[in-house]
């Protein structure tokens, strides 16, 4: 039989992926194993002011009133070996993937959604919190379109890291995010949910444009903010005075939802016709990590079962003592969750048996992109990779998921195209969907 791997109270099944900072897993809770979670571990250890520090942070995030737009927290904390987690609840898509497939949203929609949004941003200053990441693909579009704010792991102590420079970073905090740095306040917070409202009604920011340069361009952040074409004027002079440069200028988030609520609308339309697609600039569809599941992902509530070999062989669970301490190797040195070595103590070679080589061996196969996932076939030999690459300057464009296969010769990485190699593993062929 196999089982579950556990971070806190969540079982983890798949790695979605890992930066610097972070591993970041898919999971579930027992108490509720059909909700889908996004499961954040730190790679770091922390022991005294710092994890104190982030147990008060972790506190505060707990204590928070539930809200039906903010994603729940499922659990935080420390793991057995130290290191800070986070579980929130997850979906499939974000208000990026509707806006870019159903395009702007009615004014009094996004009426709605500003107040519902504010409301919960409130409740998050209110909790002294500040999120730092307010965007399109950081709301969650759950069952019916039900959005919630999720992502708080940007500005978390420890958890976090910086986010580029974008259409949604205030003007003030523009120097940090070149520098690298993570910089948030509440008056940042309000200027990104109002972008976030511009954006929904279709509006073009005068400093959004196809460099990615452009975002980052202080001068060009004091222009004034356009009325949007065939939209209430009112409506979008509020939103404006939300997008000031000046912060000390901007409402407060409880300030900004009583006057969106108070707002009438049907006072005159900007003279023009509405737009009919949604500034690609505007629509980043994917954050710094994956805070929804793609819909071709196959997750689900873990279920004891048999393994089956010769399909595609995901993230392993770990089911013995050795494989846990292989666990607490993997995180300390930023690799996945479970380590092939543990599961398959058989195979041979560097490549497979040290997570960590694995990785970067793929990565030097790499000009570009973001591995979501990397894997051994059974017996080894054979390397398989999920790599997603941004489309366009500045993420604008489409942008793409690819499956890439290597031959592991030695320590060594050798590409593999197409299906003509007759070595090629079951679990290989099916992965590259050779007939």
């Amino acid at each position: 039989m196999s089982s579950t791997t556990t971070v806190g109270p969540a079982a983890v099944h798949r790695l979605l992926h890992r930066d610097a900072v972070c591993s970041v897993f898919s999971g579930t809770v027992a108490a509720d194993p059909t909700d889908l979670l996004c499961v954040t571990v730190a790679h770091e250890r922390v022991d005294g002011s710092r994890r104190e520090v982030f147990l008060e942070w972790a506190a505060k995030l707990t204590g928070l009133p539930a809200h039906p737009h903010l994603s729940p927290c499922a659990a935080v904390g420390l793991t057995e070996n130290g290191r800070p987690y986070l579980a929130v609840g997850t979906a499939r898509r974000t208000l990026a993937d509707h806006l870019a497939e159903q395009g702007p949203m009615p004014p009094g929609q996004v009426r709605a959604l500003g107040v519902a949004l504010s409301d919960a941003v409130t409740v998050y200053h209110r909790g002294g919190l500040i999120h730092g990441a307010i965007q399109p693909s950081h709301i969650l579009a759950g069952s019916g379109h039900h959005l919630q704010l999720t992502a708080y792991d940007v500005t978390a102590p420890v958890l976090a890291a910086p986010l580029p420079p974008s259409p949604y970073t205030a003007p003030e905090h523009l120097d940090a995010a070149v520098a690298g740095e993570v910089a948030a306040s509440p008056a940042g917070d309000v200027y990104a949910l109002a972008t976030v409202l511009y954006a929904a009604l279709g509006g073009r920011l005068p400093w959004v444009r196809h460099a990615r340069e452009d975002a980052a361009d202080p001068l060009l952040r004091a222009a004034p903010v356009p009325h949007v074409p065939g939209v209430d004027a009112d409506l979008t002079d509020l939103i404006g005075a939300a997008l000031s440069a000046d912060p000390r200028r901007r409402p407060t988030a409880d300030v900004f939802r009583e006057h969106l609520t108070r707002i009438p609308l049907g006072a005159p339309l900007a003279p023009g016709p509405r737009p009919e697609s949604v500034a690609a600039g505007l629509l980043p569809r994917r954050g710094l990590r994956p805070v929804s599941v793609a819909s071709s992902t196959e997750l689900a509530p873990y279920r004891p079962g048999r393994e089956r070999v010769g399909l595609r062989p995901r993230l392993r669970s770990i089911a013995t003592a050795t494989a846990g301490i292989a666990l607490t190797g993997a995180l300390l040195g930023g690799a996945a969750l479970a380590t092939y070595a543990a599961t398959n103590p058989e195979s041979t070679g560097t490549v497979c048996t040290d997570p960590a080589v694995l990785g970067g061996r793929i990565s030097e196969q790499l000009e570009d992109g973001e591995i979501i996932e990397s894997w051994c076939a059974d017996g080894g030999g054979y390397v398989a990779a999920t790599v997603d690459y941004q489309g366009g300057s500045g993420g604008d464009g489409e942008g793409s998921t690819e499956r890439r296969v290597w031959r592991i010769e030695g320590d060594e990485l050798v590409a593999v195209f197409g299906c003509t190699d007759s070595a090629m593993p079951t679990s290989i062929r099916e992965f590259l969907d050779c007939a």
